[in-house]
C-alpha cells in the first residue's frame, strides 16, 4: 500500500538513494545494482530470481508490517511496497521507487497465465482511484510472497487460495531481465555499474577531490565517466549539457545525461543525472547518490533534455533526428509522457485524459497535428498506408485482436522503435510493451504508417 514514509529511518534510506545495510542474520548475496551476469538470458534471470525469493523468505517471522516506517535493519519494518524494494536492493537490483503506481510502469507486461519467479504481481481492492494498492512478487507454482497486512505480516499465498487473489488482481510486470545488463555489458552499463557500486563509498559536497573520493554532482559524473574512458573535459553543468548528441526522451540508454531545471520552463540545469535503464535515474547532488525514476512528477515537469556523449561498441550511437523523423519522435515522447497520466476509459475526455486505446492514439497524433479522423481502432486502420511488421518505423500505429485471434481489428498502439510499442489497454494506464510478448504475438493484426 502506498503511503507517505516520514521517519527517520526513512529520510536516511531513501532520500539518501542508498541500499541500506546489509542485515548480518540474512546474509544476503553481496553484488552491484548492475552486476554484469555470466549470461543475460532465462538462467540467469532465474538464478536472480531464487536470490530475491531467498531474502523474501528469510524475513519471514522477522519483519512487521507498517505503513508509516521502513526500517531495513533488525526489527525489519515494511509496507508491501517497501519490502519489495528491500528484497530487490539487497541483491542487486535498484527498482528506484517504493510506490506501487511507478513500479507498475517499470518492465513489461506479462499475463497472468505467464507469470515467472521474480515477476512483480500487481492487485487493487480499492474502488477509488486507478492504480493499485498492493505489490507482491510471483515465487513459481501459482504462489506470491508479499508483506499482507498488520495481522499476516509476510506470508506466501496460493493465488487461488482466496477470492482477493482474483478479484483484486490488476496486472504483472517482468522487470527480469530488463533491470540486469546484458552481456558482454555496454559501456553504458559499466557506467551505471560504477555508479551504483561507489553509491556509499564517496563522499559528496562542495569539492572535488579525487584522491579522498569527494564530489560535487557534476564532479561525480566527470569522475566516473572519466575513469570509463569518456572525458567530458568539465564539470560545470552547463557545459556538460553542452556535449554530445541530444538524445529524446523515448530513446534513451545507460549512461546518457539527463539535465533537469530548477524552475519549471527554464532551460538553465540546475541537476545532472545518469540514465540507469527501464526509466531509472542516478542523481548525485551535495546531498548524496538518490535513485529514482522519471515518472516522478518533479523529474517530469523538470526534464529538460538528454545527451548522448559516447558511442557504444554494442549499442549502435544515434544519429540525429533528420526532418523526417522529427515528427515521429515527437508523437513517441508525447506518448510516453502520457504514462502514468492517461487513464482507460469508455469515454474520451482531454480534461481528464481519459480514453479508449484508440480514443489514445487519436489523441496523441492530434497533439502533433495529425487527425487520425476516428477514435475507433477498426477505422484508424484504414488511414495511411500499410506497413508491413518487418518494415516498422517509430511512428507507426499498430493494430490488435483483445481476443487472441489476430484478425478483428479492437486495440491500437504506437511503434516505438526497439521492437517495443506504447499502448492503453483495459488495465488501466499506458504501458509500453514488447512485440515479442505473448500478448503481441497472439494479438498482432497490421500497421499503418500516418507520418
Amino acid at each position: 500500500m502506498k503511503k507517505r514514509l516520514v521517519t527517520t529511518t526513512l529520510a536516511i534510506t531513501l532520500g539518501f538513494g542508498t541500499f541500506g545495510a546489509a542485515p548480518i542474520a540474512l546474509n544476503p548475496i553481496k553484488v552491484s545494482a548492475a552486476t554484469v551476469n555470466p549470461q543475460n538470458n532465462q538462467l540467469a534471470v532465474e538464478a536472480k530470481a531464487d536470490q530475491l525469493i531467498q531474502t523474501g523468505k528469510s524475513l519471514i517471522g522477522r519483519a512487521t508490517y507498517s505503513t508509516s516506517e521502513y526500517k531495513s535493519t533488525y526489527p525489519y519494518k515494511f509496507s508491501c511496497a517497501t519490502f519489495i524494494d528491500y528484497i530487490f536492493k539487497q541483491n542487486g537490483v535498484d527498482l528506484a521507487t517504493y510506490n506501487e503506481n511507478y513500479m507498475v510502469q517499470q518492465g513489461t507486461y506479462v499475463s497472468r497465465d505467464q507469470l515467472q519467479k521474480g515477476d512483480l504481481v500487481f492487485f487493487k481492492s480499492k474502488k477509488t482511484g486507478t492504480d493499485p494498492d498492493h505489490v507482491a512478487m510471483y515465487i513459481g507454482d501459482n504462489k506470491v510472497i508479499h508483506m499482507a497486512d498488520s495481522k499476516q505480516n509476510i506470508v506466501i499465498a496460493d493465488m487461488n487460495s482466496k477470492p482477493y487473489y482474483t478479484d483484486a488482481y490488476f496486472s504483472a510486470r517482468r522487470v527480469l531481465p530488463s533491470l540486469l545488463p546484458s552481456n558482454p555489458a555496454t559501456k553504458g552499463e559499466t557506467i551505471v555499474e560504477q555508479s551504483f557500486n561507489l553509491m556509499n563509498k564517496v563522499t559528496m559536497g562542495n569539492v572535488n577531490d579525487e584522491k579522498a573520493m569527494k564530489f560535487t554532482g557534476t564532479g561525480f559524473v566527470n569522475y566516473v565517466y572519466k575513469t570509463n574512458g569518456v572525458n567530458l573535459g568539465t564539470t560545470n553543468i552547463k557545459e556538460q549539457m553542452k556535449l554530445g548528441t541530444t538524445v529524446s526522451r523515448g530513446n534513451l540508454k545507460k549512461g546518457d545525461l539527463i539535465f533537469f531545471n530548477s524552475a519549471i520552463g527554464s532551460n538553465t540545469p540546475s541537476t545532472v543525472a545518469i540514465y540507469a535503464g527501464d526509466h531509472r535515474i542516478i542523481i548525485p547532488n551535495s546531498n548524496g547518490i538518490l535513485t529514482r525514476v522519471l515518472f516522478v512528477d518533479y523529474y517530469d515537469q523538470h526534464y529538460i533534455t538528454a545527451k548522448r556523449v559516447f558511442s557504444d561498441t554494442v549499442v549502435p550511437e544515434v544519429t540525429p533526428p533528420t526532418a523526417s523523423s522529427l515528427p515521429a519522435d515527437k508523437v513517441v515522447d508525447f506518448a510516453s509522457s502520457l504514462i502514468g497520466k492517461a487513464k482507460f476509459g469508455y469515454s474520451y475526455n482531454e480534461s481528464t485524459l481519459t480514453f479508449t486505446g484508440a480514443g489514445f492514439t487519436y489523441y496523441v497524433y492530434k497533439n502533433q497535428g495529425i487527425d487520425l479522423k476516428y477514435k475507433i481502432a477498426s477505422q484508424q486502420a484504414q488511414m495511411g498506408k500499410a506497413v508491413q511488421k518487418a518494415d516498422l518505423q517509430k511512428g507507426d500505429l499498430l493494430f490488435f485482436s483483445t481476443d487472441n485471434s489476430g484478425s478483428k481489428i479492437t486495440q491500437t498502439g504506437i511503434y516505438i522503435g526497439g521492437n517495443q510499442f506504447i499502448t492503453l489497454p483495459t488495465s488501466g494506464s499506458v504501458v509500453k510493451d514488447s512485440l515479442d510478448s505473448v500478448f503481441a504475438k497472439n494479438n498482432y493484426v497490421s500497421a499503418r504508417r500516418v507520418l
